[in-house]
Formats: C-alpha cells, structure tokens, sequence
C-alpha cells in the first residue's frame, strides 16, 4: 500500500471491477446512476465514504461489485490508502 496514485492504482482498479455498471453508457441502467469514470467522480464516493463501504461490504452501503465477491484484499487496501491520503489526483 506504499506509494499508492490514482493513475497508476486505483484507475487500474476500478476500470477491471467497476465500469461495466459505471460508466456513462450503463451508470442510470445498472450503475444506480453512479459515474466513477474519473478522478473527480470517484473522490466523490472516496470523500463521503461509500467507495470504502461498499468495497469493504460494510453495513449499510451497497457491496461492491454488485452480485460478486469482494475486491481481493490488496485491491482494498490500496483503496483505503489512497482515500486515507485525500484521494490524490496523482
């Protein structure tokens, strides 16, 4: 979880297990109308703290990927340093 970036982690990361919902194409049909195709979009969900609930399955928040299992560990990890860091736009 060292020198975690959004360009180089966390985009990797949710291009692979989040735009086949949420996209622009598909976010209002199977995305709950969520876009998560860019920085600022994401640093929404990161800075409110949904990217973490759902991610992590936490109560109360929607788990992420729908219908699949957890992200693996690391991917969460990751995650939750780079939102632990501000969600840098690096």
């Amino acid at each position: 979880t060292n020198n975690v970036t959004y360009s180089l982690t966390i985009q990797p990361i949710i291009t692979t297990n989040c735009y086949g919902c949420h996209n622009t194409a598909n976010a209002a049909l199977s995305g709950g109308g969520n876009l998560l195709d860019s920085h600022q979009k994401l640093k929404i969900f990161a800075d409110n703290g949904k990217l973490a609930g759902a991610v992590t399955h936490m109560p109360g928040f929607s788990p992420m990927p729908k219908n699949s299992a957890k992200l693996n560990t690391c991917d969460i990890e990751k995650i939750k340093a780079w939102i632990a860091a501000g969600a840098p736009n690096n």
